[in-house]
């Protein structure tokens, strides 16, 4: 038994040139030799007679990185203060963002 790949690509050219009828019994036979669903072999046999690197041919929108919130050293002091506080939800830890900072002093 050839691999599947192979089975594939010897099919994919005349599925995608047979006419609906024809197609039924193109996927019956790959269906039968590679064992896969009716729904999986139509799809790989479409990719498999698709020409490489066709793909999405729109151009994609660059997105913009939002500015950060908190510096470096204040991001680096809040990860502190949530460790410390065994992972609190936000919430919490602003309640008790006042208490931690004293209780670590000046370690942060």
């Amino acid at each position: 038994m050839s691999s599947r790949a192979e089975i594939t690509a010897k099919f994919a050219r005349a599925y995608v040139g047979a006419p609906k009828a024809g197609k039924g019994q193109i996927l019956d036979q790959v269906v039968a030799v590679t064992g896969w669903s009716r729904d999986n072999a139509r799809r790989r046999l479409r990719a498999a007679a698709a020409p490489p690197g066709a793909g999405r041919q729109v151009a994609k929108r660059i997105r913009r990185q939002r500015n950060p919130k908190y510096s470096y050293d204040a991001l680096k002091v809040l990860q502190k203060v949530w460790a410390a506080s065994g992972g609190q939800c936000g919430r919490y830890l602003a309640a008790s963002m006042a208490l931690q900072l004293d209780a670590l002093g000046p370690v942060c």
